[in-house]
This record gives structure tokens, sequence and C-alpha cells, in this order.
């Protein structure tokens, strides 16, 4: 049965910053990763097919992926070999640095490519900062660590913008992390955590303290979904996960999901996904 989980990389409540290595393996089945800061990911070796906010991305050796809080991740497939380097850090870590960067660029490049492709040069320097953020955790006082840290960390979004600018030459110069970002944010947190109950979006309206048709306007602009499109294909997604790793009746799936009944639940795959429960397990060799 899968269950919601712990995932090696996510912050335990209080930690400031963690490191180490990951197959992915760990997420498979469980809800998706979502940073509580900024979370980098190495891999050293590998590949990975990858949903970022429901979008595939391949994640293979030599590839840098940087996720934020508003960002939804899982992973699809995971080949025997993947292995990725680690580095997670703390909203109180990060969220300064985070309003430092005001270029467009910045933000728009790592929205549309979390997955960054990297040069053998901006690998050795990408592996470096690695190296150093791993050495400032495990060495000096906590104030020293802080600083190192967060100047590392800079220094990486720094470089990237770099990247990124020649991509996106017609942004502005002048920007904010604007609200309508953080909101998007908020909002795919409560859903990663509420999802299985709650698939109203008045419910998320009102948890942000903001109206539908706010939340609409914000969802549209983001991700160029609304928000009834974003929830029912992020518990589409989920459905199909279960699908594939489980064994568990549609009863039990629509008593998991909340759904009314099976009947309901079947309609909204159909609905959905363009085939039936059984038609979709019988493509996976399952009756």
């Amino acid at each position: 049965m899968i269950t919601p989980g712990i995932q090696s990389f996510a912050l335990s409540h209080g930690e400031q910053y963690k490191h180490g290595r990951t197959s992915l393996r760990d997420l498979s089945g469980k809800l998706p990763f979502v940073a509580n800061g900024c979370t980098m990911l190495l891999c050293v070796e590998g590949r990975a097919v990858v949903t970022t906010n429901t979008r595939k991305r391949t994640f293979r050796k030599g590839d840098l992926l940087v996720l934020f809080s508003d960002t939804l991740f899982a992973p699809l497939c995971v080949s025997p070999s993947f292995t990725a380097e680690y580095i997670s850090l703390s909203l109180e870590l990060t969220g300064e640095i985070f309003y430092k960067m005001t270029s467009p660029a910045f933000w728009d490049g790592l929205y549309e490519y979390p997955v960054c492709r990297l040069s053998e040069a901006q690998y050795s320097l990408a592996d470096g900062v690695f190296k150093q953020m791993i050495w400032a955790m495990e060495n000096g006082n906590e104030e020293s660590r802080k600083n190192i840290l967060q100047n590392c960390i800079y220094n990486v979004f720094l470089a990237l913008d770099v990247v990124f600018k020649p991509m996106f030459p017609d942004l502005g110069k002048c920007y904010q992390k604007d609200q309508s970002r953080v909101l998007f944010g908020k909002f795919m947190s409560l859903l990663a955590k509420n999802f299985h109950v709650k698939r109203d979006v008045r419910y998320y309206a009102d948890r942000l303290c903001i109206t539908t048709d706010y939340l609409y306007k914000i969802t549209c602009k983001i991700e160029q979904r609304t928000p009834k499109e974003i929830i029912d294909l992020f518990v589409v997604t989920e459905l199909k996960r279960y699908l594939d790793n489980t064994e568990q009746s549609v009863k039990d799936l629509a008593r998991l999901f909340h759904f009314e009944d099976a009947s309901y639940l079947c309609r909204f795959f159909r609905r959905m996904a363009g085939c039936s429960v059984s038609e979709y397990r019988n493509r996976l060799g399952r009756s």
C-alpha cells in the first residue's frame, strides 16, 4: 500500500540543512516532494524521468535539478544505477537570498527549466560548490555555516541567472518575486497535503485567504491552468501512481481519495485519462 512518508532529502522539523545521496527510490509510491526552502540535486550517475508540477522531465548524469516550495516533485522511472547528490536548505536560510534575486530570467528560467543541463566545466563548478557546502555543514560554528551556505547558494543562483539571461532576452530589467508566485507555491503545498480529501477550489482559496477568482488568475498566470484543472490533473496523476504500484480495488481507491463511491471515481478517471480504470490496468498487464 502506498503511504505518505518523509523523503530522505526532506528537512525534518527544525532542521536548517542536510546533504547526502539519493537513488530517488524512497520517493516511489509516495506523495510528491515539496522543498521547505530549496533542494538541489546533482545527478552523478544514471537517468530518471521525473515530474515537476506534473510536467515530465529527463534528469540524467551531469544535470542539476533545483526545487523550491512552489514545485511538486516526483520520480516516474529511475534507472538501476541512478544516484544524485543532494543539498537541502531551509526557507529560513534561503528566504533572504530569494529576494536578492531580482532578475526575471532567473525565476522564469528555473520555473521553465528546473533541470539544468550542465557543460563539463559547469558540472565541475557545481560539484565544487556542493563539496564546499558539505564541508561547511560539517565544520565550524552555526554562524560560519550559515554565512558560507548562504554565500554558496547565492553564487549558484547568480551563475544560473547568467545562463538563463540569453534565453529570456525580452524580460524587463526590474523584477521582484511577486506575491502571485508566493501564493502559487502555498497553493501547491496545500494541494500536496490535502488532495486525497479536498478537491474543491474554494477550500484552497479560503486556506490562502483569497477569493477563488484571484486563485484562478494566479494559476493561469503561473501555470496556464485553472485551479480546478491543476487539482484534477494532480489527482489523476496520483491515481495512476496507485494503479501502477498497488493492487488496490476501485472501491478502496474511492475511499482513500474521498470520492462519493467507486462509480464516481471511475467516471472521473475516464474523463481525465481517456480510458477506464480496468483498461488502464490492462495496459499494464493486470486484470
